[in-house]
């Protein structure tokens, strides 16, 4: 069945919030010489600086570089070979170019890449996972680690009193990274605070697609619950009188083939059961899922003409699902983390940093899954999106 949706408010929610990120990128931009001199208290001539993530995920690769461009940008390092790369190279890469940045008051220590997603790490408990990084933070002589992720965040926070900055976790408040929304009420804790990120992204999914009843499939824990945004949808839901379906499926943990195959398949039957419920659109939230796997797992809802939105990432569409709306302005983010990490450097504590950034949500549709699936978007709509992606062939 063919369905016609239209656009109601998504510019009352995309204009202003342009205006803000304008302003505060202008805001930004001041005398750069100020803003790399130390204060005569500070402890160190230069801050030697970790890095900690939970996975592979493009939001990580773009805003780490994106905060090494920052700090190129104001003046405190300057690195050839991050000049040489580009918003989508790998973290592992970038950290590469920022370790051998030269700088008079900033050192990324190149042995002080963690991801605790990796073969190092995975197969450690929560406590021997935060072990280890007290103990590789404390060899290495850190003075302050940027993590990326709810989980890194999370296992830095845990792991030893090392000050610490965070980015790109779903809410850095409720999981307790940081202890408030403008400020973080502690001097070795801080986070990029965005508020309602996914309460504007389901905003434009209702103005859009005018949803009623949605369904959602996340893993059945409290954190899960917390990180995979279903929070957030139940929230939306109540204020706004939707009906939310659920199922449960729980995450793969040793990243065997054999577990990947269970949870594909258990992600897939599970899709089929609410794709049979009656929903009027499905909510992707985190996934698990490799990028050619995404076709046939959304399969039961293109069949049906059942819109698939992600709260996960921008990514998904790119993989198949139909829209999704990216919340995350990187390019000033990393400048804004860049003042912050100037701010730090001249002795600042991270408890008087301000944490609240805003940026402008930008719609993302695949072309293919919205033809397979019989959508009809408005105009409006079609115009408004940044990005439009073909169907998904492979790398």
């Amino acid at each position: 069945m063919t369905k016609f949706y239209s656009k109601r408010s998504f510019w009352l929610t995309i204009i202003p919030a342009i205006a803000v990120m304008i302003f505060t990128a202008l805001s930004m931009c001041s005398d750069t010489a100020a803003m790399i001199t130390p204060r005569s208290d500070a402890v160190k001539d230069k801050i030697r600086i970790g890095y900690c993530q939970d996975g592979d995920y493009y939001e990580f690769d773009y805003e780490i570089f994106q905060i090494g461009k920052g700090l190129a940008e104001n003046g405190m390092i300057s690195s050839d070979k991050l000049d040489s790369l580009r918003q989508g190279d790998s973290a592992p890469t970038v950290w590469s170019a920022l370790s051998d940045a030269k700088s008079s008051c900033l050192t990324f220590v190149p042995e002080a890449y963690f991801d605790i997603a990796s073969d190092d790490f995975m197969k450690l408990d929560d406590e021997e996972i935060q072990n280890k990084l007290a103990d590789r933070i404390a060899e290495y002589d850190i003075d302050l680690m940027i993590t990326m992720g709810t989980s890194a965040g999370c296992a830095v926070r845990d792991a030893c009193p090392v000050p610490y900055m965070n980015f790109i976790a779903s809410d850095p408040i409720e999981s307790k990274i940081t202890g408030g929304e403008e400020y973080s009420g502690n001097n070795r804790a801080w986070a990029h605070v965005s508020t309602g990120v996914e309460e504007r992204a389901l905003t434009v999914m209702k103005d859009i697609f005018g949803a009623r009843s949605v369904g959602i499939v996340y893993n059945n824990t409290e954190e899960a619950y917390i990180y995979s945004g279903a929070a957030s949808v139940d929230e939306f839901a109540k204020a706004n009188r939707i009906k939310v379906m659920k199922q449960f499926v729980r995450d793969y943990d040793d990243y065997s083939s054999e577990a990947y195959e269970t949870y594909k398949n258990d992600l897939l039957a599970a899709h089929r059961v609410l794709a049979d419920s009656g929903i009027d659109l499905y909510i992707l939230t985190t996934t698990g899922l490799e990028a050619d796997d995404f076709y046939e797992t959304l399969e039961p809802f293109v069949d049906k003409g059942i819109p698939v939105f992600s709260i996960n990432s921008t990514e998904d569409v790119r993989f198949g699902a139909l829209a999704a709306v990216e919340m995350f302005d990187y390019e000033n983010i990393g400048r804004f983390a860049a003042a912050n990490i100037s701010d730090y450097y001249n002795g600042v504590s991270l408890s008087e940093i301000p944490q609240v950034y805003e940026t402008a949500p930008f719609l993302v549709l695949n072309s293919d899954t919205l033809h397979r699936t019989g959508v009809k978007l408005s105009l409006d709509a079609l115009i408004s999106a940044s990005t439009i992606y073909p169907k998904y062939t492979g790398e």
